[in-house]
């Protein structure tokens, strides 16, 4: 692996052109600081111009040290990212993630958020879409392929930022019954995996996968899980600090470890009787719920978890201790305003430190993100406008928000959509 040094040594090289050959000519040149940062400042799309001045320049700015310094920047600036599905197609556009403005009054409303539109690929009957890692986006759901009028099954990851898209293959498995894959990371290593699991007959899920990203050959791999399981909907899963949580369905939290590819799983000391939604509560897993929530099947896919008029507090366990199943129990009584305004919202999740995000599970004219202090106790909302405005006319269009989405410079192979 190389140093720091190193890679400050090649990106200087490629940037300027410079050669062994050339090394003593006398000549100024810009401070490799300063180009640097002249890079970091632009936007996805003028890096991806800059790769087009040169060989020399596209080789730069893909190197492991820049596109990570990028990558590092972006997490100090997190997006909020809309996935949104329009005529077969699945749209993404995101906005800036508005920071705490900590108002006194009961009420305020932020300055309109411009949103800007990424990219689309052609999927239709989305399954569901994990919340994004590091930038990138998985989903399933089915493709039309090109020229005929059949379609298939489909995983994909895709980074927003890029207008990319990576279409997986098929896990080998014995039962057709069912598969779910999912995706996770692992910090350490740094590596992307994706977690395939087989239904069986009875519900539970036998057979599990493994595909590890960025390798030459990506082939799945068969793991033991040891664990019998039955698996909520697609959608409940979350991955906090290399640890992939899912939401079964018998009262229990199943663990999967991204790095050492190992099950577990954790009691939970909380009612399941409500609709119980896992979020990630600084750097912790947390499980919000509230007893206004209702079920609600959508198109026979998922679930949503609204808000209703009759909710009156929200109701928070904490993970403090997984070996010893230890929960923290947290209670917020809501302001009288929330009957008026949040009829029919979904959680997001928990930005920052102490405001949870909702939003409309539909399009709507306008649209508003509403943040509560969780210490202040007060309401603040945010207008969606720009792209996301233009294209989503249709008011029962389903939208997906997701929290702290950062902008990844790092390009992926191709898919071929075929």
């Amino acid at each position: 692996m190389k140093s720091k040094r190193q890679n400050v040594s090649e990106f200087r090289q490629t940037i300027l052109g410079y050669h062994a050959t050339n090394a003593n000519e006398k000549s100024e040149s810009i401070p490799i600081d300063l180009i640097i940062d002249i890079f970091l400042r632009l936007p996805v799309k003028s890096i991806a111009r800059c790769r087009c001045v040169s060989k020399l320049w596209e080789k730069s700015l893909r190197l492991p040290y820049f596109t990570e310094l990028y990558l590092t920047r972006s997490s100090a600036h997190p997006r909020l990212l809309f996935a949104c599905e329009i005529y077969n197609e699945l749209v993404f556009f995101s906005t800036p993630q508005t920071q705490n403005l900590c108002e006194s009054s009961s009420s305020s409303v932020a300055p309109i958020a411009p949103s800007y539109h990424h990219m689309k690929f052609p999927l239709y009957s989305c399954y569901g879409i994990i919340s994004p890692i590091n930038g990138l986006v998985f989903t399933s759901g089915r493709q039309i392929l090109k020229g005929r009028k059949i379609s298939k099954l489909v995983s994909v990851i895709c980074n927003p930022s890029t207008g990319e898209s990576l279409t997986l293959p098929k896990p080998q498995t014995r039962k057709k019954i069912s598969i779910r894959s999912y995706f996770g990371y692992d910090p350490i290593e740094k590596q992307f995996k994706v977690l395939s699991m087989t239904r069986s007959g009875d519900g539970s899920y036998k057979e599990h996968q493994v595909l590890t990203l960025g390798t030459e050959n990506p082939t799945w791999r068969m793991i033991d899980c040891g664990i019998t399981h039955r698996l909520s909907s697609f959608d409940d899963v979350i991955c906090i600090n290399g640890l992939m949580y899912f939401l079964d369905s018998d009262h229990m939290i199943v663990c999967f470890d991204v790095r050492s590819e190992k099950f577990s799983f954790i009691k939970t000391s909380f009612d399941r009787s409500s609709r119980t939604v896992m979020i990630n509560y600084n750097g912790k897993l947390a499980s919000l719920m509230s007893e206004g929530c209702i079920y609600n099947s959508g198109r026979g896919r998922r679930f949503d978890n609204y808000i209703t008029g009759t909710s009156t507090s929200l109701e928070m366990w904490v993970l403090e201790d997984a070996g010893k199943h230890e929960w923290s129990k947290h209670i917020y009584e809501l302001p009288p305003l929330w009957k008026n305004v949040l009829e029919k919202h979904t959680f997001v999740g928990v930005a920052g430190t102490n405001e949870l995000v909702l939003s409309p599970c539909y399009a709507s004219h306008p649209f508003y993100v509403f943040y509560y202090n969780f210490e202040t106790k007060t309401i603040r909302r945010v207008e969606i406008e720009g792209s996301f405005k233009e294209l989503t006319s249709d008011r029962f269009r389903r939208v997906r928000i997701f929290l702290d989405h950062v902008e990844d410079v790092n390009l992926m192979k191709r898919s071929d959509t075929s």
